[in-house]
């Protein structure tokens, strides 16, 4: 997509767009917006390095979040639709886009912790899409990942169930290592994870309905 074209979106509300479809689970809308974003990011950030080389004042762009946000966010939401659509070897190739991000020139303090944020969430998703793909003896490794990394939790529920359900593996010793931290999701939700909560006691339901 050519730069005047990409410069003409708000990458905040592409960020949005990509929240909503993640909501609703519209994983080929995910995908392409997800797509665009990083198109977004790439172009912006070879715009900035040219700039620099040139001796030239780099553009003011308003955004909410450092760029180095973008690129992992928009590679994040990629993986997420890869892993739902069940292609796994996709959602790897993105996990590892934003695995580090370190390499982005001229990172202050904000943007190392941004990169450090996207750290862990890629080894906690690359846990989920490896277990999903049937290396279900990380189960324990994961559970115990998740332990040390709150932010993951419920999604890494919604992964172990749907493991349990698509293997027929018995995960009772798992879920009451995390009994506590489910009963925290219980009584304390916001509004992004109701619908990642309802698809958890789905799952949970259909997990208790074949194993009695």
């Amino acid at each position: 997509m050519h730069l005047s074209i990409l410069k003409a979106f708000n990458p905040d509300f592409l960020v949005e767009m990509l929240e909503t479809a993640h909501y609703f689970e519209q994983w080929d809308k995910l995908l392409y917006t997800a797509d665009i974003l990083h198109s977004y990011a790439q172009r912006i950030y070879e715009e900035r390095l040219y700039c620099k080389a040139m001796g030239m004042t780099i553009p003011l762009i308003r955004m909410q979040h450092p760029l180095v946000y973008y690129f992992g966010f928009s590679q994040q939401m990629r993986g997420v639709a890869c892993q739902h659509l069940g292609n796994y070897k996709q959602a790897r190739d993105s996990i590892y886009k934003y695995v580090e991000l370190g390499w982005l020139e001229d990172l202050g303090r904000d943007e190392q912790e941004i990169v450090l944020e996207f750290r862990h969430l890629a080894k906690v998703n690359l846990y989920a899409v490896e277990i999903l793909s049937g290396k279900t003896d990380l189960l324990d490794d994961y559970v115990r990942f998740l332990q040390t990394y709150p932010k993951g939790l419920l999604d890494g529920l919604v992964v172990i169930m749907q493991t349990a359900l698509c293997y027929r593996l018995n995960v009772d010793k798992q879920l009451s290592q995390l009994t506590d931290d489910i009963s925290k999701i219980k009584s304390k939700q916001d509004k992004t994870e109701e619908s990642q909560y309802r698809r958890f006691c789905f799952l949970m339901n259909s997990y208790n309905m074949r194993t009695t």
